[in-house]
């Protein structure tokens, strides 16, 4: 292998184990600690939750670099590009620096001989790259769960646990309970939690046994959107009038609050947040292009949490004109349960089989449009046909709305990079 080649590290780092059963982090904690990454000068902030991790981190990051902080982000999946997972100041991360880190683990793993997953060789190449950078902030997003991701042998300053909902449920849990009680395990003692809402009762227990100081949303911290801004209140402490993000607003209130406890001991100004806000972007969250004249609406939605939000923001586009939808899942995903909060919404379904050994196949999706009750939608078998169907049916006032995978919001927007 060429140690300056990122296409041969890549398909090296594809040709690892999923890692997805793994137990224990003592066998990475080792690595890490040869490689000297298990402590940093920086301020960790670890993000989890089944939806809007992402957005999250993203959030945060724009609005510490508003304030004139540096800051290392790792966030997964990525889109197009595996620079995408780690940022260095807001900006992705080159080459020769990604190189350098995964034969910097390469040598020490091989010495060790220790096996590891995708994400636990490349969580210690991020965390090399940072320690490189030495940050004032390093934001981490759990890849899966919280107790066994590789992010979690750092001790995080403050943790942020997003949303729990049933995804993931053949290595999380089938209940919110099991799968809040993985993801909690990224709280630490006497340190901060910032949860979302409809938080199992679990949440509670694991905060009081770790002795974590427990923020909820809509109990501790509120916020109210209106129809071109919105308000942030905690306690006696509030923001008002703030522009509406790019991103849920969800999850800018739980960012407004981790910024109020980081108020404490940096300087974070009103107008640092409201830039940070406005600036804030990540592709396939409701991102909105045009593609042969149309308007296209892409979202990673891919559980009935995320299109269950998709379908109320899908509800407010619409005008006198149709949603058309561009549609695809994996398999093992709980595909009914994706499709039942845009059956109202959506008036034509254009559904086609993934680029990816994990596609969904035909009989597969259409036994799940059966239960589903669609009855008006046409199958193709690659995305591109489907979206060049779609385009040609839509109509003047139409959109055209893409959700359902990662890897299908990719492939648009690959075809649109290319037909361009």
């Amino acid at each position: 292998m060429n140690i300056n080649d990122l296409e041969d590290w890549l398909r090296y780092l594809n040709s690892l184990p999923s890692g997805l059963n793994s137990k224990s982090l003592d066998h990475l904690k080792s690595l890490a600690e040869k490689l000297s990454v298990l402590s940093f000068s920086s301020r960790v902030i670890t993000v989890t939750g089944t939806n809007g991790k992402g957005s999250t981190v993203i959030l945060l990051e724009s609005i510490l670099l508003a304030s004139g902080f540096s800051v290392c982000a790792y966030i997964s999946p990525h889109l197009l590009h595996y620079h995408e997972r780690i940022r260095l100041n807001g900006i992705v991360v080159d080459n020769r620096t990604l190189c350098w880190a995964f034969a910097l683990v390469e040598n020490v793993r091989s010495a060790a001989n220790i096996v590891l997953s995708y994400f636990e060789f490349s969580t210690l190449a991020a965390l090399v790259i940072f320690k490189k950078q030495q940050p004032d902030f390093m934001l981490l997003e759990v890849g899966l769960g919280g107790r066994c991701d590789p992010v979690n042998i750092l001790d995080s300053d403050i943790a942020v646990i997003t949303t729990i909902s049933l995804d993931h449920t053949h290595v999380l849990g089938n209940t919110k309970d099991a799968i809040g009680k993985e993801k909690f395990g990224i709280m630490r003692s006497f340190k901060p939690v910032i949860c979302g809402v409809n938080m199992p009762d679990s949440v509670y227990s694991v905060a009081n046994n770790t002795k974590s100081v427990l923020y909820c949303l809509n109990r501790d911290f509120f916020y109210s959107e209106k129809e071109d801004c919105w308000d942030w209140c905690f306690g006696k402490d509030s923001l008002v009038n703030l522009p509406l993000p790019k991103l849920p607003v969800a999850n800018a209130a739980l960012v407004l609050m981790v910024i109020k406890l980081l108020s404490t001991d940096f300087k974070i100004l009103p107008s640092a947040v409201i830039t940070g806000l406005r600036n804030a972007f990540l592709p396939g969250r409701f991102q909105k292009i045009v593609f042969s004249g149309k308007e296209i609406i892409l979202d990673v939605a891919h559980n009935f949490e995320a299109t269950t939000l998709f379908a109320a923001k899908l509800t407010r586009e619409k005008s006198s004109g149709r949603i058309l939808a561009v549609a695809s899942m994996l398999k093992d995903k709980d595909i009914v349960g994706m499709l039942k909060p845009l059956v109202s919404v959506i008036d034509e379904w254009y559904v086609s089989i993934l680029s990816s050994p994990r596609a969904a196949k035909k009989q597969q999706l259409l036994e799940c449009l059966d239960l589903a009750n669609i009855r008006k939608f046409s199958f193709s078998p690659t995305v591109a046909i489907s979206l060049q169907q779609a385009i040609a049916e839509c109509k003047e006032k139409d959109k055209i709305a893409v959700f359902g995978s990662f890897l299908i919001v990719a492939e648009i927007l690959i075809i649109n990079y290319c037909w361009r």
